[in-house]
């Protein structure tokens, strides 16, 4: 898995538990896709301090990982609705299949 993709998954998750200096330095990088310079110009601190920030917080975010396994649990339930949803699709188009395709979508979102 992307290494982007899975930092802004665990951001998503747990984004709440961390400071708002951490949030906002984590949402500017890779939310925002700006580069360290501009993170650092945006806080007055140096590139160096932001990279260690954002060293930190990632650090921090696999820990909550580690011990929550909230994304794991996330992931694995979205690979089996879309092991259901394609199951469903071999079926047909029923109008009760597509009813239940229709719920089974709603459950990740």
């Amino acid at each position: 898995m992307d290494k982007i993709y899975y930092i802004t998954l665990l951001y998503d998750f747990y984004g709440e538990l961390l400071t708002e200096k951490q949030k906002a330095v984590i949402t500017q990088h890779f939310l925002n896709d700006l580069s360290l310079n501009e993170v650092a110009i945006e806080h007055n601190i140096t590139r160096q301090a932001v990279l260690d920030m954002i060293r930190r917080t990632e650090k921090l975010l696999l820990q909550y990982e580690d011990k929550l396994q909230l994304v794991k649990k996330y992931l694995v339930r979205k690979e089996k609705v879309s092991d259901v949803l394609k199951r469903l699709d071999a079926l047909g188009n029923d109008e009760k299949i597509e009813d239940i395709k229709s719920l089974v979508s709603q459950i990740l979102d």
